[in-house]
């Protein structure tokens, strides 16, 4: 079991300090990957989920930790926060030799708070997820919880590559400075005052990443409100005792009249009855009660010897505090929530003192003000809105003070090349390793295949088989599609097509769940080209499209073989005499030696058979401008490829023909996992002059026998 990093003593602390600077070097110069973290947080969530209990957390925590390890929703906070692919370094233009990646930071020291048990945990997997190495300084409150808690979830990390990247550190606040010397970022809780201090400690040209404390409040309308509305007010109030940033200090309501207000302070104290009781409560510490107490005292004061117009609802358990100034009043928190008018029209000059530490407001409001009222909150500096009852509920992928939390943990890099250098290549990215376990996996023939339920998230279905009676379908889901389609259309650009000049004609066949043209569709797409989709005849009359050909000064041409050798046949003529059509990629079979040298007549300079894949698998290979025809690079963002021998499930020796297996990286409707494509081919080992690389000494793929071959969907 692994467990993580930690100092017990003060003593200790200099020399652990010392040995893991010395270990930076190593661990920064062979990061880990967001898939390694991924795959060990839904390892740890399955392991919660086969728990009664814990002796490290109840129940409720457990859940918590359960809904943020799901991959999925990691996943699909990435994705929002940084965008697809976010750490690959690839064009941000095809036309331009530049390349852009989201990349680490390095090491990140994480300074947490007290108030919130699971905030140091998930502010490091967080980190972890972008490619940081971890220090952590909990709270002395903490008393080694996060420290067990990151070491139950490096157990479940078969890469290995992780538990060196976490180190918890309990030192005391006169120890900081040592902690910080190294770091890259710090990322830091706290109040205003602690803030400032750790500040003033960072070396030069660290990233500060400050999490100050903000107030949240509600507004409402009155003539909106309901008490099922107000009930789910106090459940925000009662939730967390206020101690949340995002808890409810304050209500603010949409009138001057104080005869409204003292309405809606009689009934939010009825709610706060009704509910308070249903959340288990914190006791606040003397110094705490004693600020309750006091505010609370003085408000009566102010009552009953000034002319503010106002009341007080209380209990042992919660007050209510009405006074009829137009404020943002902070509260003294443990359940108790301050009410104060705010017309909307005066709103942004009444929140204008607090603008810097607004977070959430719960709005209450008709729904044909929603719009309007959420611009006028946003100009006020509000930074989230939620409905009452869900102010302290999020989503994934969420901001968070008005920032995503992953951008300020990473930093974005870039590559400039000359226009002679990697012509051809669409990212510059380091193969990925060998997915684990795959050696423990049966290989799938295509009847295998088709016996594999898909899931729930399968979207988009092409026809995969079955010429006659009910069609065999592969499924995708979006994601799915267009990830595929995103590596063919990388694989397109190596063929030769060049986005700014080509003006291309897609000539594939579509429709009966075929998914030829419509790939082709995305992948040109995706490249920004002027594309044409104009389909295959259903007869053999090409004269329209040789028409459109000449009259929009097509210069390249997509389709089958067979289609374009008909189309240049038939209209041999017009074609000729426009001399304009300068590249052809097909799919499919190959072009034969008479059928080519025809062809290059016309004036064409390239002919290319740029994809290889199947309807089931997707597109696997991609053709480049350096190799010779049959030959493809591995789309290795995508796929693994392995080359087994035909008599059993082995390797192939270098140089050897065997069964191409392809197990798709990234597919989430139908997963693909050593499926037997039905073709012979064997590794090229040589490197590339074309400058791509692909797994295992740059290998590219010969493919030598063909049983089957459809245009990837």
């Amino acid at each position: 079991m692994s467990s993580v990093n930690t100092i017990n003593t003060l003593i200790s602390a200099e020399h652990k300090i010392a040995d893991l600077r010395e270990r930076l070097p190593e661990l920064l110069a062979h990061p880990h990957t967001s898939g390694q973290v991924l795959d060990c947080a839904q390892r740890f969530a399955d392991y919660l989920s086969g728990l009664d209990d814990h002796p490290l957390f109840n129940a409720k925590v457990r859940e918590a930790l359960i809904a943020f390890c799901q991959r999925e929703v990691l996943q699909t906070k990435l994705e929002r926060e940084l965008g697809q692919n976010a750490f690959s370094l690839r064009r941000f233009d095809y036309d331009e030799n530049r390349y852009e990646a989201w990349k680490p930071l390095g090491l990140v020291v994480h300074i947490t708070p007290s108030n919130a048990e699971l905030l140091p945990f998930m502010a490091v997997i967080e980190s972890l997820l972008v490619g940081n190495i971890n220090w952590l300084r909990p709270s002395s409150s903490d008393k080694g919880f996060s420290a067990q808690l990151l070491s139950e979830f490096l157990a479940h990390d078969i890469s290995g590559a992780l538990t060196d990247r976490i180190v918890v550190l309990p030192l005391p606040v006169t120890q900081l400075a040592g902690l910080l010397v190294q770091a890259d970022a710090v990322s830091a809780w706290g109040s205003d005052s602690a803030l400032e201090s750790i500040r003033a400690q960072l070396p030069s040209g660290c990233r500060w990443i400050d999490w100050g404390h903000r107030i949240s409040f509600a507004w409402l309308n009155p003539e909106a409100t309901d008490d099922a509305l107000l009930d789910a007010l106090a459940d925000d109030v009662c939730c967390y005792d206020q101690q949340a940033c995002s808890s409810p200090q304050c209500l603010l309501v949409d009138s001057d009249k104080p005869e409204v207000l003292r309405n809606i302070g009689q009934r939010m104290a009825a709610a706060l009855q009704r509910r308070s009781e249903l959340h288990p409560a914190l006791k606040p510490d003397i110094q705490e009660a004693a600020e309750i107490t006091t505010q609370t005292a003085f408000q009566k004061l102010d009552l009953a010897f000034t002319q503010v117009r106002g009341e007080i609802w209380q209990t042992d358990g919660w007050r209510v505090i009405w006074r009829h100034e137009e404020e943002l009043a902070a509260s003294p928190l443990f359940r108790t929530l301050q009410i104060r008018p705010a017309p909307r029209q005066r709103l942004c000059s009444i929140l204008l003192p607090w603008r810097n530490h607004l977070q959430s407001c719960a709005l209450i409001t008709h729904q044909k003000d929603i719009t309007e009222m959420s611009h006028a909150l946003f100009a006020a500096g509000v930074s989230r809105i939620a409905p009452p009852g869900q102010m302290h509920s999020g989503y994934s992928g969420e901001p968070h003070d008005g920032v995503y939390a992953l951008s300020r943990l990473t930093k974005r890099v870039s590559v400039s090349l000359a226009p002679n250098l990697m012509a051809g290549c669409a990212h510059l990215d380091i193969p990925p390793a060998r997915p684990h376990g795959l050696e423990n996996l049966p290989v799938l023939n295509k009847a295998d295949f088709h016996s594999l339920v898909p899931n729930d998230k399968s979207r988009l279905f092409f026809r995969s088989g079955g010429s006659s009676g009910e069609p065999k379908l592969a499924a995708y889901s979006y994601q799915d599609y267009h990830r595929q389609m995103q590596a063919a259309a990388d694989g397109v650009f190596s063929s030769g097509l060049e986005p700014t000049t080509d003006r291309v004609m897609n000539l594939l066949y579509g429709g009966k769940l075929y998914g030829g043209m419509m790939s082709f569709f995305t992948i040109l797409d995706k490249l920004g080209v002027a594309q044409y989709p104009m389909g295959g005849p259903d007869d053999n009359d090409f004269s329209e499209i040789a028409d459109l050909i000449v009259n929009q000064r097509i210069n390249t041409l997509v389709g089958m073989p067979s289609t374009l050798h008909r189309l240049f046949l038939n209209e041999e003529a017009r074609l000729r005499e426009y001399g304009g059509v300068r590249k052809l990629f097909s799919g499919g079979e190959h072009l034969n030696i008479n059928q080519r040298t025809f062809l290059t007549s016309f004036g064409i300079t390239l002919i290319r058979s740029t994809i290889y894949g199947s309807v089931d698998a997707g597109p696997v290979g991609h053709a480049c401008a350096a190799s010779e025809e049959g030959v493809f690079h591995l789309m290795a963002d995508t796929q693994w490829l392995e080359i087994l021998n035909e008599e059993n499930d082995q390797p192939v020796a270098d140089g050897e023909t065997g069964r191409l297996i392809f197990t798709s990286l990234h597919r989430e409707a139908q997963p693909v996992q050593r499926y037997d494509l039905g073709d012979l081919g064997y590794w090229v080992n040589q490197p590339c002059s074309c400058g791509l690389s692909s797994p295992r000494g740059a290998p590219r793929l010969f493919i030598t026998h063909r049983q089957y071959f459809r245009q990837s969907g």
